[in-house]
């Protein structure tokens, strides 16, 4: 006769393999949202992200400064420096130079070396207003950036950061500048999605990634998912979690960012949402 402890293992054993497999969320340790906007000059703006990260799950947040929530002077600039002091190792800060406002990469070198000392972990959101994306202007900042050492986030649509269909100037851009990451994201990224020229150009360029964020970035992902599952595995290093939400996310009609539903949603493995979650983030910023 067998024992009994024996046939009531085999009964366990047997169960268990009918239940389904349990796997841990891969978002449970913490998103890193790569691409968001804040009046950050404003006392309490930045208590305002955090509220929202501790919400969301989101453990870092990268702020971009937008022509609006710049610092208009010194005092407004120590202010800003304050508030993000105040939340060292949450929420870290890009910066911004517009293409008309130096005349030369020394110029431009000079600013960005000061933004640096004071925090800024990179460039962006960069709208080159009205320019192709490799006119002279732009090149002057990518060229300082290189120098400076800082990461690229542009945004590119039909009348800022222009280009071609097949990404031409963008390409010449990336080429110019090799040492340089460029991260993309806007509706002329993402609009050229469907047509395979984002996926070729993230294969062929070893200094180009590209954040999800926006509506433009959650709308192209959405429309065909075996697709996209496919993109995100190919790409798997070289893409960041974003929503670009901002000041205008806590309004009360304010929809809310759907890229958290997406990255729920899609069926890719666990490692690979990981790291577009926040793996890549933590490799390209050193969180």
């Amino acid at each position: 006769m067998r024992n009994p402890i024996t046939i009531l293992r085999s009964i366990v054993f047997f169960y268990a393999g009918l239940l389904p497999m349990v796997h841990a969320d891969p978002a449970a340790d913490g998103i890193i949202d790569t691409h968001w906007h804040a009046m950050a000059c404003q006392d309490d703006a930045l208590d305002q992200v955090t509220s929202w990260m501790e919400e969301k799950g989101v453990i870092h947040a990268i702020v971009h400064p937008l022509g609006k929530s710049r610092p208009k002077n010194d005092v407004e600039r120590r202010k800003m420096l304050a508030h993000f002091k105040a939340h060292d190792g949450r929420i870290e800060r890009f910066c911004i130079i517009k293409p008309n406002e130096v005349g030369s990469i020394e110029e431009a070198v000079k600013i960005l070396e000061t933004e640096k000392r004071d925090g800024a972990i990179g460039f962006g959101e960069h709208y080159g207003e009205g320019l192709m994306f490799d006119a002279p202007a732009n090149m002057r900042l990518f060229a300082a950036c290189q120098k400076v050492g800082l990461p690229i986030m542009f945004h590119m649509d039909d009348k800022q950061n222009k280009d071609t269909a097949d990404f031409k100037h963008l390409a010449h851009a990336l080429d110019s500048y090799p040492k340089t990451i460029f991260i993309a994201h806007g509706p002329n990224w993402w609009k050229r999605f469907g047509s395979s020229n984002c996926d070729r150009m993230l294969s062929e360029h070893t200094n180009l990634y590209a954040d999800i964020s926006a509506g433009s970035g959650a709308t192209a992902l959405s429309k065909d998912r075996t697709y996209t599952a496919e993109f995100m595995q190919r790409h798997r290093k070289k893409l960041l979690f974003g929503t670009d939400c901002g000041w205008w996310s806590f309004r009360k009609n304010a929809k809310p960012a759907p890229q958290f539903e997406l990255m729920r949603t899609l069926d890719i493995p666990d490692d690979v949402k990981i790291d577009i979650y926040r793996g890549n983030a933590q490799r390209l910023f050193g969180f």
